[in-house]
């Protein structure tokens, strides 16, 4: 089901490739005054194809592969900064290949100029139509339930998704037609394969607890036999929000889900890039240690560093280390007097330098100690203070189960959902959590990591 919306990533990036490699031709044409020969195309062509893969990279960084995500004036910005950003990068890559016998300076800036204008002229086209207008699932909903009104206000607000909702067969009458009025509702078991021929559907979703009605299931299975996918509930919830879905929360079903989260050769592949990453960040931390202590000391009284315990893998305890961005307020060097407290928006703890620090992301570099110790892994959820830990599962009971991975530095929930503040944000980003766990792979964490560097390099930490 996921299959239109990477469709769509594919297809747009597709085009961006063509249009640099096109762009790349006319810089060619425009730089010699003719039409380039082939010897022309050879002589630059390796350097550039790496480049053109370097800049999709930067735009899927900087968020334009997001179906849906900004507005026209946005996505104008932003294809601004990924121009400028791959500018930036191309002429750092050529000044590194100094012993190249090509220093394609001008060719380099009509191409990004060139390329980046039939980009976004591609992305216009695209926009005006085939986004919204092709490659759309028509998905019926059978049954009703509040993750069915999730997912109704969802799909109608991202509508570039690649989802259209045509009905909803409700045969216990929990709502009205007049509570939709952009699709159809119905009353009656009898009229699912009806509603499938006359509104086109590619996708039925059956709510959990109509799975066991014999009435629906003899519907469905007939169905078994036409051009439409059956898809439960649990199943098109996890495609649509990326979370697990509190309603399927039982024993049973961890058990069917997660029984198979371990996996060695990734397990040792991860093990491997948290001992680089930790030499990364390690040495970037030293670099910047000076700036940032003499800031922290300059604008507030209390020490450089602060440690706070943390909950890892299997429930064990660690100190996280961070560079403070907090008032000092108590002797213990904390900025908690009533005991330990969510983190709010524009909380008045935090001091000036302390907010740049957390909207950079910087005042983690100092979990590199982290990283290499092993209390903690370069993405998973992310680690909670044991305080908090108890007040979860006192109203959470299976919160404990994002335990049983390595917490991370950042994660699903961090791209996601970003920071919590209360509790019931902490049971949607156990959702987040769990899904991650279900779903975890290579291309999922090297995903994660480009939408963090996203993050960090917008500023967009709390």
């Amino acid at each position: 089901m996921r299959l239109i919306y990477r469709a769509k990533q594919l297809m747009l990036i597709g085009g961006d490739f063509l249009c640099f490699v096109f762009g790349f031709w006319l810089s060619l044409m425009i730089r010699y005054l003719r039409m380039p020969a082939w010897s022309d195309i050879e002589k630059h062509l390796a350097l550039f194809f790496f480049l053109f893969l370097l800049w999709l990279v930067i735009n899927f960084i900087n968020g334009l592969y997001d179906l849906g995500k900004f507005k026209r004036k946005e996505t104008t910005r932003y294809f601004v900064e990924a121009a400028a950003i791959s500018f930036l990068v191309s002429i750092i890559f050529f000044y590194a290949l100094s012993n190249s016998t090509i220093a394609p300076k001008t060719i380099l800036i009509l191409n990004v100029l060139l390329g980046y204008g039939l980009s976004y002229l591609w992305r216009f086209i695209y926009e005006k139509f085939i986004g919204q207008k092709s490659l759309i699932n028509n998905v019926i909903f059978v049954g009703y339930t509040p993750e069915t009104q999730e997912l109704i206000d969802i799909i109608q607000n991202n509508p570039e998704g690649g989802y259209k909702i045509v009905a909803m067969i409700d045969p216990e009458r929990a709502v009205k037609s007049s509570d939709f009025p952009f699709f159809d509702v119905y009353h009656s078991v009898q009229a699912i394969r009806p509603a499938v021929t006359n509104h086109h559907a590619h996708v039925v979703v059956i709510a959990p607890h109509l799975r066991q009605n014999a009435e629906v299931s003899r519907e469905l299975y007939e169905l078994l036999f036409w051009k439409v996918q059956i898809s439960d509930q649990t199943s098109f919830y996890e495609v649509i929000t990326g979370r697990i879905p509190p309603s399927t929360f039982s024993e049973a079903w961890f058990l069917e889900n997660l029984k198979n989260s371990r996996q060695p050769i990734y397990e040792k592949l991860r093990a491997f890039l948290d001992f680089v990453a930790g030499i990364s960040v390690g040495i970037i931390c030293i670099g910047l240690f000076p700036f940032i202590a003499i800031a922290l000391k300059m604008s507030s009284p209390g020490q450089i560093f602060y440690k706070q315990k943390r909950v890892g893998q299997g429930g064990t305890e660690f100190f996280l280390y961070k560079f403070r961005s907090m008032y000092v307020l108590k002797e213990d060097g904390s900025a908690e007097i009533d005991g330990a407290q969510f983190t709010m928006k524009d909380d008045k703890r935090v001091t000036a330098i302390g907010k740049f620090l957390r909207k950079t992301r910087l005042d983690e570099l100092p979990q590199f100690i982290n990283l290499l110790k092993r209390d903690i892994t370069l993405i998973g959820p992310r680690p909670e203070r044991p305080e908090i830990v108890q007040q979860a599962v006192a109203r959470l009971p299976y919160y404990s189960l994002r335990h049983m991975v390595r917490p991370g530095l950042t994660g699903w929930a961090v791209i996601r959902q970003n920071y919590t503040d209360n509790l019931e944000k902490t049971l949607q980003k156990l959702q987040y959590d769990l899904y991650y766990i279900k779903h975890r792979s290579v291309l999922m964490d090297i995903s994660i990591l480009l939408r963090t560097v996203n993050i960090v390099l917008r500023m967009m930490g709390q």
